[in-house]
């Protein structure tokens, strides 16, 4: 049987690492160019950290959204003095560890982006259950919002609302035959990601292709990794795996911007027509409204239960 943390939020609490080195290799969908990301445990405390080996730099780079150095169809952590030394594309990887409840991984990278694979979270939560995760003995530091906190920008509405546990509810709105307004909510639990968001794929439009490459984007974009959409239909020959897949990608999208908060969110998000812009403007916003929010700091606990976690223990079958 699972663990009982995975379908519910109390694992949340809890702080989490992977039991052991995980290897991703692919393109970046942007960059174009190939790397190889590896995800190492890390003790309590430590946080997601990335770390640039391509370059000669001993540099770190947190997952806080203080990190974030450009939001332009993707999240790019990295150094404001230092342009060369960021990682973009992060937020699959993070939304996936965010939902999984893991809090403490090194993730180093010899490239400038993170692989894209299918376009999904999918590979990464595979093969991060198929490794198992281990539980630590403190607490995880938890974000509770207390009054609601909204900000809006060019049509665009992003907000925080109080609530027990994580809820996020995200709408998308494209003139396309295939798309149209199409609303999602779920209560994040590692399950529920898994089962309703993971499979979902990055998305675009066969029109906008050249205008992107000719800005140095999409270089690596294929109906590999991409839900691609022509003037009427869908291009992918498979079709799409959901019938709102691209509002369940924004939604995954959302979940991995929220993550650099730094801390589980005991609160509702609402986007309507959101992205990473806004979600950025949203985490930024916590800085001016501090009596609309507490912050639970990491405590110690006593572990009186088994710590690790691997799928052929617990038939977390994907």
């Amino acid at each position: 049987m699972e663990p009982a943390f995975f379908t519910s939020t109390e694992g949340y609490r809890v702080q989490k690492t992977i039991s052991q080195t995980i290897t991703f290799k692919g393109v970046g969908l942007h960059s174009g160019i190939n790397a190889e990301l590896k995800l190492h445990p890390a003790p309590h405390n430590h946080g997601i950290i990335f770390k640039r080996t391509d370059l000669n730099s001993r540099v770190k780079i947190p997952a806080y959204f203080k990190s974030v150095v450009c939001t332009s169809l993707a999240t790019s952590l990295g150094v404001k003095e230092q342009p060369e030394l960021r990682v973009s594309t992060v937020e699959h990887l993070m939304a996936t560890l965010y939902s999984l409840g893991i809090t403490n991984v090194l993730a180093e990278i010899n490239g400038p982006e993170i692989p894209i694979l299918d376009g999904s979270a999918s590979v990464f939560i595979k093969e991060i259950l198929k490794t198992g995760l281990e539980l630590q003995p403190y607490s995880h530091k938890i974000l509770q919002i207390l009054k609601p906190i909204k900000v809006y920008r060019d049509g665009t509405v992003c907000e925080l609302l109080p609530r027990e546990n994580l809820r996020l509810t995200t709408s998308v709105d494209f003139p396309h035959p295939s798309i149209g307004l199409q609303t999602f909510a779920l209560d994040l639990t590692p399950d529920s990601f898994r089962q309703n968001v993971a499979n979902a794929r990055t998305f675009g439009f066969q029109s906008d292709l050249e205008k992107l490459r000719s800005k140095n984007l999409a270089q690596g974009a294929s109906i590999e990794n991409v839900l691609a959409f022509s003037e009427t239909s869908i291009l992918n020959p498979e079709g799409a795996r959901f019938p709102d897949e691209c509002v369940r990608h924004k939604l995954l999208d959302a979940i991995g911007d929220l993550a650099l908060c730094g801390c589980w969110i005991q609160g509702e998000l609402v986007s309507f027509r959101g992205g990473h812009s806004i979600h950025l403007m949203l985490l930024q916003s916590l800085e001016s409204h501090p009596t609309h929010w507490k912050l639970l700091p990491a405590e110690p606990l006593k572990m009186g239960f088994n710590s690790k976690f691997k799928k052929s223990d617990h038939s977390l079958a994907y």
